[in-house]
């Protein structure tokens, strides 16, 4: 794979993620839930191929149905229905944090002394503070302009996207962790999270099917959780996995806002056209924030490594 093909298949990856924020509007009838624990039964069906070779492998089950359920299962449905209840802008301004967020977590974690004068971790943060600025402005744009629903099931949906971001940071953290101490899980990580999504999301989905019924538009429904199933969960995660490998960890970091930029994209066209001039600049001045955070992470990243790095031995002088 070429550097080139590596980049496109991020832009995928991010396009396939951001469709989520729109596509529970593109099955109005369905059942929020419903759609969200469909998208996972077929996250598992299709993982399915990988079971052995999942089950030969010393898989932590415990973290990964952590994973599963804070990365995948939960936070779907707690993005589902902030879409619903708030709209997809909210939702993808909202969830767009999630890189600062955990950009602000690891750096209160890293306190190793290679980090020059900032072993409390101070250094990083104070480093992050133009960048979360930019965000918070972003926030005060979108959320308090003209015509802004401030009724009680927005202000609800504007909480469950709180808890999506909440639940996606830990997940997002605590699984860069598990593959930095456990690299040999690489190849089959994914699969066992769909299988273990797809095995929680079934008894779900089946419920909600008997107490409710088959939803209105069911082929609609069907292609929407197909979708989300193949595209945004299976193809999206093996895409993003296979091209980091051709990509440097500081450019894979810098991508991860794909995801937002995309949602963005998608909410524009889902509501009829680009949002007001103030929303518009929040949006804008949000995903700035959050490209700047990464960027200074990277960079400070860069510079820890360097200093850490040995110095090369120096040839001893001769004393004649």
């Amino acid at each position: 794979m070429t550097r080139k093909v590596a980049l496109l298949a991020m832009v995928i990856a991010g396009a396939g993620w951001g469709a989520v924020f729109v596509a529970p509007g593109l099955a109005p009838l369905a059942p929020a839930l419903l759609l969200a624990t469909g998208r996972f039964v077929a996250f598992g069906a299709v993982s399915l191929p990988q079971v052995r070779r999942v089950l030969r492998a010393d898989v932590p089950w415990g973290r990964v149905i952590a994973h599963a359920l804070t990365g995948s299962v939960l936070y779907y449905a707690m993005v589902a229905l902030s879409v619903r209840l708030a709209g997809p802008t909210v939702a993808v301004a909202t969830i767009g944090l999630v890189p600062v967020v955990m950009a602000l977590v690891s750096a209160r974690g890293r306190r190793s002394g290679a980090e020059l004068d900032h072993r409390d971790g101070t250094g990083r943060i104070a480093g992050l503070v133009p960048a979360l600025g930019l965000v918070g402005v972003g926030q005060v744009l979108l959320h308090v302009g003209p015509g802004q629903d401030w009724s009680l099931s927005a202000l609800a949906g504007l909480g469950l996207a709180v808890l999506a971001l909440v639940s996606w940071s830990w997940y997002g953290l605590d699984s860069h962790k598990l593959l930095h101490d456990r690299p040999d899980l690489a190849p089959v990580l994914a699969g066992a999270q769909g299988l273990a999504a797809g095995v929680l999301a079934l008894p779900a989905a089946v419920a909600l099917v008997l107490i409710e019924g088959v939803p209105a538009q069911p082929l609609r429904a069907l292609a929407v959780v197909l979708f989300l199933g193949l595209v945004s969960s299976w193809l999206a995660v093996r895409l993003w996995h296979t091209a980091a490998g051709y990509l440097s960890p500081v450019l894979v970091s810098q991508l991860m806002a794909l995801e937002t930029a995309w949602g963005f994209v998608f909410a524009a066209i889902a509501e009829g056209g680009l949002p007001g001039p103030l929303a518009l600049t929040g949006e804008v001045a949000i995903l700035g924030g959050v490209t700047l955070a990464v960027l200074v992470d990277a960079r400070r990243t860069r510079i820890v490594a360097r200093s850490a790095a040995p110095l090369p031995e120096r040839p001893a002088l001769s004393r004649t």
